[in-house]
């Protein structure tokens, strides 16, 4: 939620403008206006209504992005905007054109972006200062908290501690401006602060955790032609979108070089950053005296006012990498040989306290592109896995060990791929931990996008039947020694994908069939179709003997509306955002709904065993499979985490 302090108005006196009102026209003297002391204007004027008038220009010396649109202007900054029309009152007077030129009331344009304003009658000058006087100067250290937010592992909370003596008595959240580069792209933009509390010295920053959706979001995106487009820019966060930094610092955006960028030929992105570049000033600050948190190569800053960042989900007792935790799992990768090698497979895990072996485990398996990748110089998404969403972290304290295996996105570069077979890494990775940790009950799968194809090859290997390498079909096939990999997948949750959509015959679904194995796939309104799939398994469960009182109970499809993607201006593609985010505490109620404020506000709420449709706007991913308009889904009235380990 936006929010901002309306500062008090401290506007010219009605005996002080009388004595100087005159007529807008090209004849008036000039006015002189000044921000923090400086001149910001030296063309404005005093108007009928005895108002200060300035040009749109005078914006920029408040620190303040201005847009003019015909007769209108737009003015933003810190997640405020304000519009003003030529002849259409604003505060108590109106805005005006001269010689082509938008002016707008001073005190009200200073005054809604944070600044007092008053009138210098000895020296005939209008005047903006900062509403706080105090100065990044006056900041003895800053501390930033990271957790799980609706786009991946970001900022939460920020903690300004002051110098003994500083007046905090008029800080606000307008107070601050905070940024850090976009998941769009890598320019820099403003995070939006929820609310600030002040604690002594300490001023504590929440971070606004809505929608990042931009304007150009559509509900409606996919179809020939597609109706629009999902976009949004989320800043705070870890991992990147379709840009990187190499070893050396440099970020690689764009299909051309710039001044601040190289080209991104290689294609990739969706990079965990080594740390978040945020930037720290007080309103009416310069950019250039903001705290930085990164330097200029994107590297922690040690010699600056920010502390190390605090990442909630991570270190001990929380989620570790396999690195950190000293565990080395050979990896099939190792034998490349030009640079993109890796001698042991990549990873994260969670070891619960005081772990019941009975509780289980829970393997995730991530998308193309977010699944790592190295290039030859070294370059890496190591962490994209796990921080990307929420779909590893969200089964923390279920009580179950969870381990996300970070293996190779088939997208990556390198000749790798003429050596690697993520099936072995994966079962490996996957042996290593049941023997180690002695796992008595429930193997869960989960599996998202690409992942659930490479969980789908994961679970066919492991059903005794043969598997394409890499789903290429030029390497071949491979087949697991059952005596090895004496175990089973128990229960596959299938996220924005396939569940073995060409990859299984009919034989394949039998095999697994016969393994017992439960599985819930969901998919979102205009994504992929899974509707073929799910009878596909159930025939296989019919031949081998699976009543139909097992079926309903373990063979399960969802479908969400594409209400709640559009809300964060996510693609329907994003059902582990979803999953993670809303309903891995709370069972899901059914298709009519609508997002408010984030929150889910269902039209009617449905109950376990009701059933509903979803309208089928756009088009499905993959267009195979009957379409869904035409299957009536079932509501379970269970949270999909719990129902996957409570087998």
């Amino acid at each position: 939620m936006k929010l901002y302090r309306k500062l008090t108005a401290m506007c010219l006196t009605a005996a002080l403008a009388a004595s100087m009102a005159i007529t807008a026209s090209a004849d008036v003297s000039p006015v002189s206006v000044t921000v923090n002391g400086k001149t910001a204007s030296t063309s404005a004027y005093i108007n009928s209504d005895w108002r200060t008038m300035v040009p749109v220009e005078t914006a920029k010396a408040l620190g303040v992005d201005y847009s003019v649109q015909g007769n209108s202007v737009t003015f933003t900054a810190g997640g405020i905007s304000q519009t003003y029309t030529v002849g259409k009152t604003v505060g108590d007077t109106v805005p005006a054109m001269m010689d082509g030129t938008i002016y707008v009331p001073f005190y009200h344009l200073a005054e809604t972006f944070g600044y007092d304003v008053s009138w210098n009658s000895a020296a005939g000058k209008a005047e903006a200062t900062v509403s706080s006087v105090v100065t990044v100067n006056d900041i003895q250290s800053i501390q930033a908290y990271t957790d799980e937010t609706f786009y991946g592992t970001g900022l939460v909370e920020v903690e300004v501690t002051y110098r003994p003596g500083v007046d905090l008595s008029n800080i606000s959240a307008s107070s601050y401006i905070l940024e850090d580069r976009g998941s769009l792209n890598p320019d820099f933009g403003q995070i939006k602060i929820a609310g600030v509390s002040v604690n002594g010295r300490t001023v504590t920053l929440t971070i606004d955790d809505g929608s990042a959706a931009t304007s150009r979001n559509a509900l409606v995106y996919s179809g020939n032609p597609p109706a629009g487009v999902r976009e949004r820019n989320a800043f705070g966060i870890y991992c990147t979108g379709a840009w990187y930094r190499d070893v050396n610092g440099t970020i690689y955006f764009g299909s051309a070089d710039t001044a601040e960028y190289k080209a991104n030929t290689t294609k990739m992105g969706y990079q965990a950053r080594e740390c978040l570049e945020l930037k720290l000033r007080h309103a009416g600050e310069a950019p250039g005296q903001s705290a930085c948190l990164a330097d200029d190569q994107g590297r922690y800053n040690a010699d600056g006012l920010w502390k190390e960042t605090v990442d909630r989900q991570f270190g001990v007792g929380k989620f570790q990498s396999f690195a950190d935790l000293g565990i080395q799992i050979p990896s099939t990768a190792a034998a490349a040989a030009d640079g993109t090698r890796d001698a042991y497979v990549k990873g994260y895990a969670y070891i619960p306290a005081n772990y019941n072996p009975a509780n289980g485990i829970v393997f995730t398996l991530q998308g193309q592109g977010i699944s790592y990748w190295q290039l030859p110089d070294g370059t890496n998404d190591d962490g994209t896995g796990i921080m990307y969403d929420s779909a590893t972290t969200s089964w923390a304290n279920k009580g179950a060990v969870v381990v996300n295996i970070h293996d190779r996105s088939s997208a990556g570069k390198g000749d790798y791929e003429s050596v690697y077979d993520y099936v072995l890494d994966d079962v490996n990775t996957m042996k290593y931990f049941i023997d180690k940790y002695n796992i008595q009950n429930n193997i869960v799968l989960q599996g998202n996008s690409r992942g659930t194809n490479a969980s789908s090859t994961v679970i066919q290997a492991l059903a005794g039947q043969e598997y394409t390498v890499n789903s290429n079909a030029s390497r071949g096939t491979n087949q697991l020694d059952k005596n090895v990999y004496n175990f089973e997948v128990d229960t596959f949750i299938c996220q924005n994908g396939m569940f073995g959509r060409n990859i299984y015959d009919q034989d394949d679904y039998t095999a697994i069939a016969k393994t017992d194995m439960r599985v819930w796939i969901f998919d979102g309104e205009q994504d992929t179709n899974n509707t073929d799939t799910y009878a596909s398994y159930i025939q296989a469960a019919q031949e081998t003997g699976h009543d139909d009182a097992w079926i309903k109970e373990n063979i399960r499809l969802t479908s969400y509306p594409s209400e709640l993607y559009y809300y964060w201006g996510e693609t329907d593609h994003s059902t582990t955002r979803i999953n993670g985010w809303y309903f891995d505490d709370t069972p899901y109620y059914g298709a009519g709904l609508d997002v408010v404020d984030g929150k889910i506000v269902y039209h009617t709420q449905l109950e376990a065993g009701d059933t509903y449709t979803v309208q089928g706007r756009g088009v499905s991913r993959d267009g195979a499979g009957p379409e869904k308009t035409e299957f009536t889904y079932t509501v379970y009235g269970e949270q999909y985490q719990d129902w996957a380990l409570n087998r």
